[in-house]
């Protein structure tokens, strides 16, 4: 099982295309939580087409003319709305699937800025998630607008307080980690964000968190990097890979 999260930066372009084909075919992702997308038949020159047997959501972002998108192969989706947050927050319950033995709850997250900011936004955000998850496995991942995984004190970005709280709330009342931090522990984040105006700055926004109990089943997780990545987008996809259920981990 192969997740995916990343940000397309506003839908591509003709000259900027093809992120459905790259994560799907090049990546091999079973699972998709996407951002700044428009689906594959409303994308420049996108050859990608899912199957009648993949599951596919997506919402439109206000008037932007994109939103985000969740893809799911060989699944159906049960889509759960997340009021207020339409085209920011898309997902619901992933059914048909061997990637979890309990029902599956997945939602691609885009963090607006909101009236009081990411971090409050993102709290909101959780609200609603928080009555969703009784008896059930959550998946988070996407471009969060915060830090997704927790700085050490010599980190050359500052790790606020509020972001600390987000992560620890993330983990004490809904049992997620972080899977790039889980796979690296005690290394300083890697970059998945290259803003413009200061590339090189490790911004660590774009992340995929799951269940606690999973990160047995946790092969790899890795901030994918290469000169076609860098023309299709300011981000750089995060892929998580899962051994099955089936396989003795």
């Amino acid at each position: 099982m192969r997740i995916v999260a990343y940000n397309f930066l506003r839908a591509g372009s003709p000259s900027r295309c093809g992120h459905w084909s790259r994560l799907i075919r090049n990546l091999r992702a079973d699972l998709v939580l996407a951002q700044e997308c428009r689906p594959p038949e409303n994308s420049p020159r996108e050859r990608f087409r899912y199957g009648t047997h993949d599951a596919f959501a997506w919402q439109c972002a206000g008037s932007r003319g994109w939103g985000s998108g969740l893809f799911a192969r060989s699944a159906s989706l049960l889509p759960i709305p997340i009021p207020q947050y339409d085209g920011w927050v898309v997902g619901g319950e992933i059914r048909n699937t061997p990637w979890s033995d309990r029902p599956l709850i997945v939602f691609s997250v885009h963090g607006p800025v909101g009236e009081r900011g990411y971090i409050a936004t993102m709290h909101r955000i959780l609200d609603q998630v928080a009555s969703l998850g009784d008896g059930a496995d959550l998946v988070l991942g996407g471009d969060f607008n915060v830090a997704v995984g927790y700085r050490p004190p010599q980190d050359r970005i500052r790790f606020l307080r509020r972001e600390r709280e987000l992560l620890d709330r993330l983990s004490s009342d809904f049992d997620l980690v972080s899977c790039w931090q889980a796979a690296h522990p005690h290394r300083p984040l890697a970059q998945t964000l290259r803003w413009t105006g200061n590339p090189t700055v490790p911004y660590h926004c774009d992340g995929i968190f799951v269940p606690r109990p999973w990160l047995p089943r946790l092969r790899s997780c890795r901030v994918v990097r290469g000169s076609r990545w860098r023309q299709l987008s300011d981000h750089n996809p995060v892929l998580a890979d899962f051994q099955d259920l089936s396989q003795p981990t």
